[in-house]
């Protein structure tokens, strides 16, 4: 009984860290979504204050070439100018109305002032009378007040500037403080299920005397997990056939009928039980690989290839794939799993192959300890070194779902067969440079020797 409070107990602890990391992620995605927005406010802001700068000098241009040669046509930008800068400037008001640039809109307002008394008294004066007496003093009032605004338009800008670094140190800060408040939940939480989990143990420690007598049992248990595994993947299907039923309803029904995120929840509601059911599959077929395979025969493997073969033979020829497959020796194994094996591999090599011309290559050579070594070799993308002994543990990908289809579990399979076979399982594979997967199974003349 104690044990089984202990475990409650850490799964409370377990409980109360998922949920408070929830709540601290959710603060802290509010906080950095509206610094987000407040970031795209002051970029579009920043360039429309440019583009007031630039209507500014489109109108200073229009008049002086007016003056230069009292042709009304170089008044056009001036013209063009007067329309479009009552809209520019009402649109800049209005996105720096947050809070959070309350400086920079009344920075904004003195130069639309300005502006008002450039226009009104110095370009609205020159239009009206290019030959005027103080024509001369109006230009040099005109370069003033022209050099003024520049600077209030730079001004502007440099405190959007000072805005938007103050919202990233904003989101730095609120980032920062989301990780330490979950690494400091995760300490304290830790601690605390630390504590119970020593205290669990040390309850457990009399009952060690009677798992040692339990262990002569574990064969037997390692079974029974294998068909409960089995079962339970099989049971799932039917709950999960109904979801995926209902979701791809919804998707046929409502989809374009709701709004855009309606459309992408359905989606994923979809796409997940799609990646359910194969997941479930595959893990049937895991499952099953010592429980329901057929006893070990005399076969030919050359027979085990063209079965592969023949399963992937819409596949090959999609790809204009040529797979090469010389005689066979004859083997020690159940041909459905040796098919499976072939078909998992060869079906990879196609898969991750960007080549125009996709070859595959099976070869095996019977060695004197009485196993053929098996070659399945591509000219694919290749595997990094690296990654060479994580591709045969289960669920282990490469890559993203986007780039390539699957549930990172066929070469466990394949592993578990060959295991299952007495063989052995390996990778030969540079990045780029195409992959051989080699596996071992026992020749019919290494039985009859004994070996």
């Amino acid at each position: 009984m104690a044990p089984l409070v202990a475990r409650s107990r850490g799964a409370i602890f377990f409980v109360a860290l998922v949920v408070l990391t929830i709540a601290i992620g959710f603060i802290a995605y509010r906080i950095i979504d509206a610094d987000r927005s407040t970031l795209r406010v002051g970029t579009d802001a920043s360039v429309d204050v440019a583009a007031l700068l630039r209507l500014t000098i489109d109108e200073e241009t229009g008049v002086r070439g007016y003056l230069d040669t009292g042709a009304r046509l170089f008044l056009e930008p001036y013209d063009a100018a007067l329309q479009r800068y009552p809209e520019l400037y009402a649109s800049l008001a209005q996105r720096l109305a947050l809070p959070e640039y309350a400086a920079t809109s009344a920075a904004l307002r003195r130069f639309d002032e300005a502006h008002a008394v450039w226009e009104r008294t110095v370009l609205a004066g020159l239009v009206a009378d290019p030959r005027r007496a103080d024509r001369l003093a109006l230009e040099i009032r005109d370069k003033q007040l022209v050099d003024a605004m520049r600077a209030q338009a730079h001004s502007i800008q440099a405190s959007i500037v000072r805005t938007n670094e103050a919202q990233r140190a904003r989101t730095n800060r609120a980032i920062v403080f989301s990780i330490a408040a979950i690494v400091l939940l995760t300490i304290v939480l830790g601690s605390l299920a630390l504590q119970t989990e020593i205290r669990r143990a040390e309850q457990e420690h009399d009952l060690r005397a009677e798992l040692a007598a339990r262990n002569a049992e574990l064969e037997q248990s390692n079974r029974s997990l294998e068909e409960f595994a089995y079962v339970a993947s099989h049971d799932l299907q039917e709950p999960l056939r109904t979801v995926a039923s209902f979701a791809e309803l919804l998707q046929r029904r409502y989809e374009g009928r709701l709004d855009a995120q309606a459309d992408e929840f359905i989606h994923f509601m979809v796409d997940g039980a799609t990646r359910m059911r194969a997941l479930i599959n595959d893990v049937l077929e895991y499952s099953r690989v010592t429980t329901r395979g057929t006893p070990l025969a005399e076969i030919s493997l050359g027979r085990a290839v063209g079965r592969a073969v023949g399963a992937l033979r819409r596949t090959i020829e999609e790809h204009g794939a040529i797979v090469d497959v010389p005689p066979l020796p004859t083997v020690l194994g159940d041909e459905g799993q040796l098919a499976q094996v072939f078909q998992n591999l060869i079906g990879n090599a196609l898969k991750y192959n960007h080549s125009q011309a996709p070859r595959v290559r099976v070869r095996a050579v019977v060695g004197d300890d009485g196993f053929a070594t098996v070659s399945v070799a591509d000219n694919g993308i290749g595997i990094a070194p690296e990654y060479h002994d994580q591709i045969f543990k289960i669920f282990t990908r490469l890559h993203t779902r986007t780039e390539y289809e699957g549930t990172g579990i066929g070469l466990a399979i394949c592993k578990r067969i060959v295991e299952r076979h007495g063989g052995r399982i390996w990778i030969a594979s540079e990045e780029g440079n195409g992959t051989t997967i080699f596996f071992t199974v026992r020749t019919v003349e290494g039985v009859s020797r004994g070996s």
